[in-house]
């Protein structure tokens, strides 16, 4: 079960991010940690409903006011990150990257480099996969997001098997 800070913090991921409820949840964030700012901001999810460049934008003032120092997207094309990047200098970056999932070198990295954006890979272990722990009969179950990663299907796993051999000789 997730305890009630995790349930809570799981729950908010359902609401859509405009300026007004990432102001607000940088108040919120900042009394939790009990700090005056925070040093890189992510915004995890985008909605379809608001422009990112509505984002940048808040992202912007929220630099200016001394908020947080600086703001990073996750998990975004290179075409969303020019448009918010443009309006606010995005510092970060942190799309699905490892040894499996390489689609980041083609097109994020290159403007990342250009752009002097820092990268930050996420699940660098492919969700467990290239752990070597999690075989075609492994189960995940409850809340478990891994039952839903098309690449840990047991299918998958027991094709990609000869590459964690391979990795683990």
């Amino acid at each position: 079960a997730l305890s009630s800070a995790a349930s809570d913090v799981y729950k908010r991921q359902e609401h859509i991010c405009t300026p007004e409820t990432i102001a607000q949840e940088i108040e919120e964030s900042l009394q939790r940690l009990g700090t005056d700012y925070i040093d890189l901001y992510y915004l995890h999810r985008l909605s379809e409903d608001v422009p990112v460049e509505e984002v940048a934008e808040a992202m912007g003032r929220l630099i200016q006011e001394g908020l947080i120092r600086g703001w990073g997207l996750s998990q975004v094309s290179t075409e969303t990150l020019d448009r918010a990047h443009r309006v606010t200098p995005v510092s970060a970056v942190q799309n699905l990257y490892n040894m499996v999932e390489r689609d980041c070198e083609g097109d994020i990295f290159p403007y990342c480099l250009e752009h002097h954006i820092g990268v930050v890979p996420f699940s660098p272990i492919a969700s467990g996969l290239l752990s070597g722990k999690i075989t075609a009969q492994t189960k995940f179950e409850g809340d478990d997001v891994r039952k839903f990663v098309p690449q840990l299907s047991r299918e998958n796993l027991a094709a990609n098997q000869p590459l964690i051999d391979l990795l683990a000789s």
